[in-house]
């Protein structure tokens, strides 16, 4: 069905969107209503948006992909995309897509709009803005991937894409000239994934075994599910320490870095 999207430009810079009718389902088929409605308002630099979805009652992949594109497109740009009113169903999509752990979820879009307008009294657009560039300043691009020194020893590598035999190398490539530069405290961030065959696992595996070979540690981020069974039927989910964000992935390999070299 089409879907009826509407929107509301708040004066403290915060775009309420909403999708209006009885019992919609965000799918392949209406989701493009959505999506032209946020492109719209981000286009017109509304950074800071509500989508109320109080009226769905479920949301298929197409559905969350706009979605997720839709905050992909505000974060780069300092801003945040969170999400109302979502009933029991979707909360449960998004707990086991992990994206629970990427959305703000508020009850009311009332209550959204407030949390985002003190969050944003804080920190403003314009200096989280300043802060990605910052942070794109210290990031070098390799193969499509990216790497960033988080500290003298911690090392995230950002694997983007897919990671299959046409790719995997470029990942292996990157993971050697880091462990040859001494790097072997790696956090590889696979929040971007969406598809690991054999021999990307495989890369996976040998760079574990590298840094293992000097003395390092490797944690992987994979919030995405399907990965993350890859790691359970192989049984090497026991083998690496796996996070569903960057952060915590960054400090447990940091303390590991100051055991070994405290």
């Amino acid at each position: 069905m089409q879907l009826k999207v509407a929107y509301e430009d708040g004066p403290d810079g915060i775009t309420v969107v909403r999708i209006e009718g009885d019992e919609c389902v965000l799918d392949a088929a209406s989701a493009p209503a959505l999506r032209s409605v946020l492109l719209e308002a981000i286009g017109r630099g509304r950074l800071l948006l509500v989508v109320d979805m109080s009226a769905v009652v479920s949301v298929d992949r197409a559905g969350l992909g706009v979605l997720v594109g839709g905050l992909k497109r505000v974060r780069g740009q300092g801003g945040v995309l969170g999400l109302a009113g979502t009933n029991q169903q979707m909360r449960e999509i998004l707990a086991t897509t992990r994206l629970d752990q990427v959305f703000g979820l508020y009850e009311t879009a009332a209550n959204a709009v407030v949390e985002i307008a003190a969050d944003y009294a804080e920190t403003s657009i314009e200096q989280r803005r300043a802060d990605l560039v910052d942070r794109a300043n210290h990031i070098v691009p390799s193969g499509g991937h990216s790497y960033e020194h988080v500290s003298d020893q911690v090392t995230v590598v950002t694997v983007v894409g897919d990671v299959d035999v046409y790719t995997a190398p470029y990942l292996r490539e990157l993971l050697v000239e880091l462990v040859n530069h001494g790097r072997v405290y790696l956090v590889l961030d696979m929040t971007t994934v969406d598809y690991l065959d054999s021999t990307g696992f495989g890369v996976v595996v040998s760079g574990l075994k590298r840094v293992r070979a000097h003395d390092g540690r490797m944690a992987l981020v994979v919030p995405d599910e399907r990965i993350r069974k890859i790691f359970r039927t192989t049984g090497l989910i026991k083998v690496f320490h796996l996070f569903d964000t960057v952060e915590p992935a960054v400090e447990f390999l940091g303390r590991e870095a100051s055991g070994v070299h405290g």
